[in-house]
C-alpha cells in the first residue's frame, strides 16, 4: 500500500512538472522569442533541457512534442508543420542523452553542454528545421541553410551559456526537493 501511494504521488508529481514545463516552452517560445519567417531565436530549449535532466530523454521528447503544437495552436506562426513537431522530439532524445542520469560538474558539465548544443544547433536546427522550413514555404533549401546559419551560431552561443546555470542553478535544486 505504502508502496502504491508513493507511485501514485511521484506520477502526479512528475505530470505537474511536465504540465508547468510545457507552459514555460509556450512562454519563452511565444512571448519571450523572437520568430520571422526562417529564424526563430528563443529559450524554449530549457524547459525542455530541465525534463531530460529530471525524468530522461522519452519525457523530453514528449514535453517538447506537446509544447510546439501548444505554441502552433496557440499562437501559430503559420500552419502547424509535423516535421517540425518531430524535429522538436529529437531535439527532447539529445538532451535527454546528453543530461539523464548524470552528476555533471565543472568542465565536465561544459563539455556535455556545448557538445549537446553543437548536436541541436549546428545539425538538428541548422539542417533538419531548415528542410522542414524550406518545405513548408516552398524554398530552395541550400540558401534558406545559409540564412539560417546567424540563426543558429546565436542559439548555439545562448545554450552553451545558459545551460550549465540552468543545470546547477534550477536542475540539482529541483532534483532534491522532488526526490523528498
Amino acid at each position: 500500500m505504502q508502496q502504491t501511494i508513493k507511485s501514485t504521488r511521484e506520477r502526479t508529481q512528475q505530470m505537474v512538472v511536465i504540465a508547468l514545463m510545457v507552459a514555460l516552452i509556450f512562454i519563452f517560445s511565444r512571448f519571450l522569442g523572437i520568430t520571422a519567417d526562417v529564424i526563430h531565436l528563443g529559450f524554449d530549449f530549457l524547459p525542455v533541457m530541465v525534463i531530460a535532466c529530471l525524468y530522461g530523454p522519452v519525457w523530453a521528447a514528449v514535453t517538447y512534442m506537446v509544447g510546439d503544437l501548444v505554441c502552433a495552436i496557440g499562437m501559430p506562426f503559420g500552419m502547424i508543420n509535423p516535421g517540425l513537431t518531430v524535429i522538436a522530439g529529437i531535439i527532447g532524445l539529445v538532451y535527454g542523452f546528453a543530461f539523464y542520469n548524470r552528476n555533471l560538474k565543472g568542465v565536465k558539465l561544459f563539455v556535455v553542454s556545448i557538445l549537446a548544443s553543437l548536436a541541436v544547433a549546428g545539425i538538428i536546427k541548422l539542417f533538419g528545421t531548415t528542410l522542414c522550413l524550406a518545405v513548408m514555404y516552398g524554398s530552395p533549401y541550400w540558401p534558406t541553410v545559409v540564412a539560417r546559419i546567424p540563426n543558429c551560431i546565436i542559439l548555439f552561443a545562448a545554450q552553451i551559456i545558459t545551460i550549465p546555470l540552468i543545470y546547477r542553478y534550477v536542475v540539482r535544486p529541483v532534483s532534491g526537493w522532488l526526490n523528498r
